[in-house]
């Protein structure tokens, strides 16, 4: 069995050559949620991640230990480190395994409080489950889209915000819309910001989607999450829109 700490280590430590004060302080501050920067650029984490699996040769190690390497990262503080994780699977993994199989792995990541903001969360989303439905299509898109049944808010809000970018055809729309009406009843603020962005890259195909779905909805509507679904409607549109919101 690999020793997870001992690889963790050197690539932290080669991470943490890099971290800068001014970024972290401006990182904390923009993401708020108490989360924990050492201020280091994506691309850099990236180029480093890639040196040290070459350089320690983890391509060499059984998968099932290269995936529990991947997962270990998330335990970590620094947002920086868990973004490792997610490059890992990125670039490594996600489609060396059963979709269905990482998907219960996944979960732990949620149940034990390891995601707990919204940018490791939309990182997550974008970088591998994103992936993993492009790569293996609708049976994995409903898998994720299950979640929006989560309790944890960070998982629920994934069932959405993993399908930006996948809008441009209509063939998950409905899943997003049966995502959208469990978010936006939820209290949480990115419970309904992952619905009022998910919405914005819908109206970008039919506008008529949005505006019924928020006729349906509008009760529960925050005003942020709503200017961000009609971010692309025309000024006469917004208008309207903004007058049915203060009738609700």
């Amino acid at each position: 069995m690999t020793d997870n700490n001992k690889f963790k280590e050197k690539l932290k430590s080669r991470i943490a050559k890099f971290a800068d004060k001014k970024r972290k302080l401006w990182f904390e501050n923009y993401i708020k949620h108490d989360t924990k920067f050492r201020g280091v650029e994506i691309r850099t984490i990236t180029t480093e991640l890639k040196d040290w699996y070459k350089y320690e040769s983890i391509e060499q190690f059984p998968l099932d230990d290269q995936l529990n390497l991947a997962l270990s990262f998330f335990e970590e503080d620094y947002a920086e480190d868990k973004l490792s994780g997610i490059l890992f699977l990125q670039l490594y993994l996600y489609n060396k395994f059963d979709y269905k199989d990482l998907l219960l792995r996944f979960e732990s990541i949620f149940e034990n409080g390891y995601i707990y903001d919204w940018s490791v969360c939309d990182w997550f989303c974008i970088r591998v489950l994103r992936q993993m439905i492009k790569a293996n299509g609708r049976k994995c898109a409903e898998a994720i889209s299950e979640w929006h049944t989560a309790n944890n808010v960070w998982q629920a809000r994934c069932s959405v915000v993993a399908f930006t970018t996948l809008t441009k055809e209509n063939k998950y729309t409905s899943l997003l819309l049966k995502s959208n009406a469990k978010l936006i009843k939820r209290e949480e603020r990115f419970a309904k910001t992952a619905v009022g962005w998910i919405l914005r890259e819908l109206s970008k195909v039919d506008k008529q989607i949005v505006v019924d779905f928020i006729g349906e909805n509008r009760p529960y509507f925050s005003r942020e999450s709503h200017e961000n679904a009609i971010k692309y409607f025309d000024k006469d549109e917004k208008k309207k829109m903004r007058e049915l919101l203060r009738q609700s």
